[in-house]
């Protein structure tokens, strides 16, 4: 062994710390295999929060999909027995049509908005006159620059603070002050 050849105390345990901590990296370097590629793949799509959407791996799917998506993950945890597993299948089904229906009525309700919105604002400057309509105009170009700098400051630290892992009082004095 190589540590018997060594003759100062100090070294041996250097030698020796240096030889565990090789053997600990090494374990913890190791891949892990045991994720399933069906549950890996789910991962990916459920965990991308680029644009905020945590379920996206459920977006473009049927409720029948949906449905059985749920009660076989389910089932992989609870072990269902045939009969509950037709009953929990029914539920998530028609737990999926309904919030199908109601994304719909949502979306069908933001669509009438934006365009009572648009016809509104056509009507008030319709009213108003060209100086006030370039007024008004650059109001609003000046509000969306005051709106994206405060939102550009306001994420940059609370992504400061995420990191940190803990939010700080200089940071909230910081936000209050502005």
């Amino acid at each position: 062994m190589i540590v018997g050849f060594i003759k100062n105390k100090e070294m041996k345990k250097l030698m020796l710390s240096l030889a565990l901590s090789g053997l600990m990296l090494a374990g913890f370097a190791q891949e892990k295999k045991d994720v399933k590629p069906e549950m890996k793949e789910m991962q990916t799509s459920v965990h991308k929060h680029k644009m905020g959407r945590m379920h996206d791996g459920f977006k473009n799917k049927t409720p029948e999909e949906v449905a059985k998506m749920k009660t076989d993950r389910m089932d992989q945890k609870l072990k269902f027995t045939d009969k509950q597993r037709n009953d929990i299948y029914a539920f998530n089904l028609k737990q999926a049509k309904d919030h199908q229906k109601m994304a719909a009525e949502h979306q069908e309700h933001r669509s009438k908005m934006k365009k009572q919105r648009v016809a509104e604002h056509e009507k008030m400057m319709g009213m108003l006159t060209p100086e006030q309509q370039k007024t008004l105009k650059d109001s609003y170009a000046e509000n969306r620059k005051m709106h994206k700098e405060h939102w550009k400051k306001d994420r940059q630290l609370k992504r400061k603070d995420f990191k940190k892992g803990e939010v700080t009082k200089t940071n909230d004095a910081e936000v209050k002050a502005s």
